[in-house]
């Protein structure tokens, strides 16, 4: 008996068939929003949050402490959950960055990374990071008020907020909660470059004859770390939740 029939009759559904039937009549409810013939479940799940539009993203920073260091460099990937299309943006201070801000006597060296990180954030309705909720996220508030550029934070509620780390605690048994091991159990294979401290004390001095490898090194860590975070997201989203937690 379907369950059109067992609801006629008043019969019992079970609650597989009670989720069954909530999908379909949110499956034709956003088919006719969003003009298209067909949606994956996994793209019910996510619209139904009002998640059209996921940034996922990874910064590099000179140190942990926000007040006494800054952002080296970001790599952000817009994700549309409709289309599956990604766009990719990647920004690196620059010696012109560290040089104007030397002139103000400010050395927020990372002033201008920020605005174009903040307009990445407001371009999606969803932040991911790996351990993001913990680092990536904070670090970002507090260079924003340290450089004086409250508006480039959003208001709370305003963007969501989902964090890989803790997929990984929730729903995975992994050795230890890194990244490197969460696309290892994900996908059994890693990209994950070694964090050689040498290259991350240079970005700091513009005129070491090292300083661009120094960043091309950087970039690059950072640039594997988000494809290997958008891959392991989308082996492990099926069965988690998806996030309505503030960024």
């Amino acid at each position: 008996m379907d369950i059109k029939t067992k609801r006629r009759y008043g019969v019992f559904l079970t609650p597989k068939e009670r989720r069954i039937e909530r999908y379909e009549k949110l499956r034709l409810q956003l088919m006719e929003r969003y003009k298209v013939k067909k949606l994956t479940i996994q793209q019910i799940r996510y619209l139904e949050k009002g998640v059209r539009y996921q940034g996922i993203y990874d910064i590099e920073t000179t140190d942990f402490n926000p007040y006494q260091n800054f952002i080296i460099c970001f790599v952000f990937h817009r994700r549309d959950i409709l289309t599956g299309k990604i766009e990719k943006t990647a920004c690196s201070i620059t010696k012109k960055d560290i040089h104007e801000a030397v002139s103000r006597n400010n050395f927020d060296f990372d002033y201008i990374l920020l605005q174009k990180l903040s307009k990445c954030i407001f371009s999606v309705d969803q932040i991911v990071g790996h351990y993001s909720t913990k680092f990536d996220n904070g670090y970002f508030r507090s260079r924003c008020l340290l450089t004086k550029q409250n508006k480039l934070v959003p208001d709370y509620l305003e963007k969501m907020s989902s964090d890989t780390w803790r997929m990984m605690k929730t729903t995975l048994k992994a050795p230890r909660n890194t990244l490197n091991n969460l696309i290892l159990q994900a996908t059994g294979s890693s990209q994950k470059t070694h964090v050689d401290l040498k290259y991350w004390y240079k970005v700091k001095f513009k005129d070491s004859p090292d300083w661009q490898k120094a960043m091309d090194y950087i970039a690059d860590h950072c640039k594997k770390d988000v494809n290997m975070t958008v891959k392991a997201l989308m082996v492990i989203e099926p069965f988690n939740s998806i996030s309505g937690g503030s960024f």
